[in-house]
């Protein structure tokens, strides 16, 4: 299951490529997509090697299927950083995330990274601490700060796109653009 997906089908995915996805990529990496759940994750992890196996979920779904990147890169990425890498776990959960992998979440399911950070950081204490520019929205704001009125941003003292980046992506599109690119994956194959 190195360098490919487990379920063969799936090899047929185009993910996104050129400096546009490099961009994306950088920004994941970075912990700069403009959704606070998963740039914390990802800061976390570049600055202790370790994250929580749910950020894992939540921050390897967004790469593949909000920015549309290659579930390998990600895979790389952790291994690189985490200070538990474990080849075949990391290959298994990058697999289930990207739904490529034996027992593999559906292509489908796309995690929600605000409901998800509402969900599990319900008070914004992970996003706080990793996330220290965002510390001073109120929690209702924390989860989706371009959704906060403008008011609780000047008092946040927080411009988007200066202090904090806008989203990357937005969430409702991305989910259309994947569940176009999975269909090649369902697609009937010649015999």
């Amino acid at each position: 299951m190195v360098g490919h997906a487990f379920k063969p089908e799936y090899d047929a995915i185009k993910w996104d490529h050129g400096k546009h996805a490099e961009a994306r990529f950088a920004a994941w990496c970075e912990g700069r997509t403009g959704y606070p759940l998963v740039d914390a994750g990802m800061r976390q992890l570049r600055q202790t090697g370790y994250m929580h196996n749910r950020l894992r979920m939540v921050t390897a779904c967004f790469l593949v299927k909000d920015l549309g990147l290659d579930w390998r890169r990600g895979e790389a990425w952790f291994a690189q950083h985490l200070n538990d890498f474990d080849l075949a776990a990391n290959n298994g959960g990058w697999q289930w995330a990207a739904s490529t992998g034996c027992d593999a979440q559906p292509y489908f399911r796309i995690f929600n990274p605000v409901s998800q950070s509402e969900k599990f950081d319900p008070e914004g204490k992970f996003i706080k601490r990793y996330v220290p520019e965002l510390a001073r929205l109120p929690t209702a704001a924390i989860h989706a700060p371009w959704r906060a009125k403008p008011l609780e941003l000047t008092e946040a003292g927080v411009v988007l796109g200066r202090d904090y980046p806008e989203p990357l992506v937005d969430h409702d599109e991305a989910r259309r653009l994947t569940l176009a690119r999975f269909a090649v994956a369902k697609a009937p194959r010649p015999r």
